[in-house]
This record gives structure tokens, sequence and C-alpha cells, in this order.
């Protein structure tokens, strides 16, 4: 059985579905995720300028690219 894992903080993620200005496929780290089911995500793939560097995603439009390190 495969075990989901669950989106936290400092994890790499990738947009399933575009937000703000990030495109589907966009990538880039989790910096905190919020009470309403969103996370704050900075965008490192594909380069969108300062400006639209740190989106706000819903968690279901993510999909887990590689766990945070574990400590």
């Amino acid at each position: 059985m495969a075990v989901a894992h669950k989106i936290v903080e400092f994890d790499l993620v990738e947009l399933t579905e575009p937000v703000e200005d990030a495109p589907a496929g966009a990538r880039g780290g989790v910096l905190e995720l919020r009470e309403d089911d969103t996370a704050m995500i900075e965008v490192t793939k594909p380069d969108l300028g300062p400006a639209a560097r740190i989106i706000f995603a819903p968690l279901g439009k993510l999909r887990l690219v590689e766990p945070a390190p574990r400590t």
C-alpha cells in the first residue's frame, strides 16, 4: 500500500494548475502552511521575476516533488 506524504514546510512542490502569475508546472519550496489550506511558496522555476516570486496556492493544486529532509 502506498503511503501519502502530507505536504509540510520546506517540501519542494509543483503546481498542478496555474496560480496567480505562476503557470502549471512551476516549482518551488513551501515557506509556510496557512490555516486556510494554502501554502506560501517561493517559486524557483521558472523565473517569474521578483514581483511574482512568492505565491499563495491551495494545497489541492500542489504535487509533492521532493520531501524536505527529516531529522
